[in-house]
């Protein structure tokens, strides 16, 4: 069976017998009305639980007496240096994360009112006052032309933040590392596509790959809906329409319930955060719309019983139906350094949907998945340990890396083990080279942050 059809229809084996669009959005809309009067009684008993702080929401924020650097000095050194992340917290000086280790900037520990200081002047006065009253907000802040996602909020009290650095150029999928079978999701024209794995694992950058190549491939109109925007996307062959939660929407159900009204045809959901997102993505992608979003799971077959395991009991069965026949296909991905110390590289495991796989989630026996990512390479799947032999053959990793990263860890020396013994005799298994000393990662060290700047 062709997984990816140029005809659009011809994934209907996939969907039930009665299936139409007219009777699905109509659906949609009514589930969508009920979870939204939902939310807001939610946010409603929320907001009257909630005890608002004070926060100064003056433009400019008054530096701390004494303090002799900003945010932007920080982040100067965060670009500087190549780090991913920046952390600010009290009692702790500036860390910054380099090739996946914690790194301090000097040892002067922050103090409350320097953290409060760096915190509020990232922020606008209206990101200010979520941060008052719901001890947490997302920004994107822009220093140096550099774009930085930023989480405040409050830890024991004070203030507290962490920036993750995002490139200003989109890469593509032979940039990050990723597998053919990414363009072939991307252009299909409905159904549901996931790209998961764990915090900092470069879902966001990925899904902005997968946008990037339908914006240059394909013909259509996109509406993404992120917290915060990270990349920008200028339009090139589509229609790219990209809102912010917060600034140009409520929330994700709204945003998603206003989205089809704006005639989508692909809609990128930044994350499904709770039920009501993750029900109202699952369900558009039944309404021929292209929905990509990601999530916090450790693989592919995860990701499916995460999204069950979201609902009551009741109403599983419900859900199951519904991936069963919207899912199109599942990325999850981890990150490894290399080995010759320049940066990190993707290990990947792929689920493209199948009738068979199909019955297997209707079913509820996602066990028994495994197994045709293992034989589906025809398709474009494949498991971790598949991604990570791959890997270890061309020496871009090591074995120590990937087994620790590895879900099926005995699985992994196995086969390692089946390819050093068909390796020819004459040509034993050479080890990588090992890192120069002038790769070393480069860790700030000092006593004085400005001494680091």
């Amino acid at each position: 069976m062709d997984l990816f059809p140029e005809d659009p229809q011809a994934h209907s084996s996939l969907l039930p017998p009665d299936h139409h669009l007219a009777q699905r959005m109509s659906q949609l809309e009514e589930r969508l009305a009920r979870l939204e009067s939902a939310n807001k009684n939610r946010s409603v008993n929320s907001a009257e639980r909630g005890v608002s702080m004070e926060i100064d929401l003056s433009e400019t924020v008054p530096r701390p007496e004494g303090m002799n650097f900003t945010l932007d000095d920080l982040l100067r050194t965060v670009i500087k240096n190549r780090a991913s992340d920046l952390h600010i917290k009290p009692h702790a000086p500036p860390t910054v994360r380099l090739e996946g280790e914690l790194v301090p900037i000097g040892d002067r520990p922050l103090t409350p009112e320097q953290c409060q200081y760096l915190v509020l002047s990232a922020l606008p006065p209206f990101k200010r006052r979520p941060l008052a009253h719901l001890k947490e907000v997302d920004h994107a802040y822009v220093s140096f032309g550099v774009r930085f996602r930023m989480n405040a909020f409050l830890e024991r009290g004070h203030f507290t933040a962490a920036m993750r650095m995002v490139n200003s150029d989109v890469p593509s999928f032979q940039d990050l590392g990723l597998p053919p079978v990414l363009a072939k999701l991307a252009s299909l024209q409905d159904g549901l596509v996931l790209i998961t794995g764990p915090a900092g694992s470069g879902k966001s950058t990925t899904l902005a790959a997968v946008i990037d190549w339908i914006n240059h491939n394909r013909r259509t109109h996109v509406v993404t809906i992120e917290d915060p925007i990270e990349y920008h996307h200028q339009d090139r062959t589509a229609f790219i329409t990209q809102r912010e939660v917060g600034t140009d929407t409520t929330s994700f159900v709204e945003a998603l319930r206003q989205a089809l009204r704006q005639d989508p045809n692909v809609i990128m959901v930044g994350e499904m955060r709770d039920t009501e997102t993750i029900m109202t993505a699952v369900t558009a992608a039944e309404t021929g719309h292209l929905v990509l979003s990601t999530l916090h799971t450790p693989n592919t077959v995860q990701a499916i019983d995460r999204i069950v395991d979201s609902f009551e009991g009741h109403v599983q069965k419900q859900v199951r139906m519904l991936l069963a026949s919207s899912l199109r296909g599942v990325v999850s991905q981890k990150l490894l350094n290399r080995q010759d110390g320049r940066g990190r590289v993707p290990a990947v495991e792929v689920l493209v949907n199948s009738p068979t796989i199909a019955s297997h989630i209707l079913d509820g026996q996602t066990q028994e998945i495994y197994q045709y990512l293992q034989r589906g390479a025809s398709e474009g799947m494949q498991t971790f340990n598949q991604s990570l032999i791959t890997l270890l053959d061309r020496g871009l990793v090591s074995y120590q890396d990937a087994a620790q990263v590895a879900d099926r860890k005995t699985e992994l020396r196995l086969a390692r083990e089946q390819r050093i013994q068909r390796a020819p005799a004459a040509a034993p298994v050479s080890q990588p080279p090992s890192r120069p000393e002038a790769q070393a990662k480069p860790k700030p060290v000092g006593d004085n942050i400005l001494d680091l700047l």
